[in-house]
């Protein structure tokens, strides 16, 4: 874990910081904001849209956010717009930013997916965020995605015209990702998923990647490697290229992600308002696809395995229908809350830094 050189907002702060964890990952933002009854989390899928005519409306989502940069440390924002998360989807469903294009861009716009994320909540004239953040490569990107990050911004949330928030961030610190994952192991209840005192390996199973990493007694990486195999998207890329799905459609063209996606997370596995249900062929996809990952992933690990006491398995993946049994038989222990483990570890980190006056 790397600290970074904090930089102070200078706009003079009259309401009391609050400790945020932000996972920036390539398929999902997740902020998790102030700890204990009033914690409060946001997920929005990691989409970017600069708007540059009016909108016809303005649109609103629980993950998605809307926002017009009026002044601040990020001068070549000022006076533009953005859509994020499922609004710069619903806006340009082809030539939205993905972040998962390119590992670059989760620093390049990290910024903009933390504002994203604040406009989906209740309007504030005044945010002071004290946060804790991941990144994928810390030694590449953690200078610019501090760096566009921290200080202050002015921004309207939801339209152009609306009141002003004044959005003050304080970078405390950058971690690689999964730190927060197991900072948040290594505290859980009633007994703790990871013996700190041990080596433990952990599996990432994400939206667009696939992570192993081994962790030395303490928690510092031994070693992390991207698999070459793809995350969850893969998974929902051959369900809607399934035949059979292709066929009910009748248009010739594979199905919508982020219906399948929905229907995957709700547990229900309807495709939208359409009478199909397509459990059985995400049921066919589901083993091949895991086995393959795990494969490779005990592959990366080996010559760790026989020294590690804790194999555990996190991110959004772990929590897909039937993922936690097959991982189970493996050995592996999924994680409970494994979409939003790092978000919540990160915060933890956040709020013991931010008491320490770190």
């Amino acid at each position: 874990m790397i600290a970074t050189q904090l930089k102070e907002a200078e706009t003079p702060q009259t309401t009391p910081a609050i400790a945020v964890g932000d996972d920036s990952g390539a398929g999902l933002k997740k902020l998790c904001l102030g700890n204990g009854t009033t914690q409060t989390r946001v997920r929005t899928p990691s989409k970017v849209l600069e708007i540059k005519e009016e909108l016809h409306d303005i649109l609103t989502s629980n993950e998605g956010g809307h926002f017009f940069y009026h002044s601040g440390d990020r001068q070549d924002l000022v006076g533009r717009e953005f859509l994020t998360g499922t609004l710069a989807a619903w806006k340009a469903p082809t030539t939205h930013i993905k972040l998962s294009d390119d590992p670059a861009l989760k620093a390049e716009y990290g910024l903009h997916t933390l504002l994203g994320a604040l406009a989906t909540l209740p309007y504030r004239q005044e945010w002071n965020l004290h946060l804790v953040l991941s990144i994928h490569n810390v030694k590449v990107f953690k200078n610019l995605l501090t760096d566009k990050t921290s200080g202050s911004h002015t921004v309207s949330f939801n339209g152009k015209n609306t009141p002003t928030s004044q959005v003050n961030l304080n970078v405390s610190l950058v971690v690689p990702e999964g730190a927060g994952s197991y900072s948040y192991c290594v505290s859980a209840k009633p007994e703790p998923l990871i013996d700190r005192s041990a080596h433990a390996i952990a599996v990432d199973f994400g939206t667009s990647t696939v992570i192993p990493t081994v962790f030395a007694p303490g928690g510092s990486i031994i070693h992390r490697q991207v698999l070459e195999v793809g995350g969850c998207i893969d998974l929902l890329d051959a369900i809607a290229a399934d035949p059979e799905l292709v066929q009910f459609l009748g248009t010739g063209k594979a199905g919508s992600i982020e219906i399948i996606r929905q229907g995957i997370e709700s547990k229900q596995f309807q495709y939208g308002t359409r009478n199909f249900n397509f459990r059985h062929i995400y049921a066919r996809h589901l083993k091949p696809w895991l086995a393959d990952r795990l494969r490779l992933a005990f592959k990366e690990v080996e010559e760790w395995r026989d020294a590690a006491q804790s194999f555990v398995a996190w991110g959004g993946g772990v929590e897909m229908p039937g993922i936690a049994s097959m991982l189970q038989r493996e050995g592996i222990t999924p994680v409970p809350e494994g979409c939003w483990a790092n978000a919540i570890g990160l915060q933890r980190m956040a709020f013991g830094r931010m008491q320490r006056g770190k």
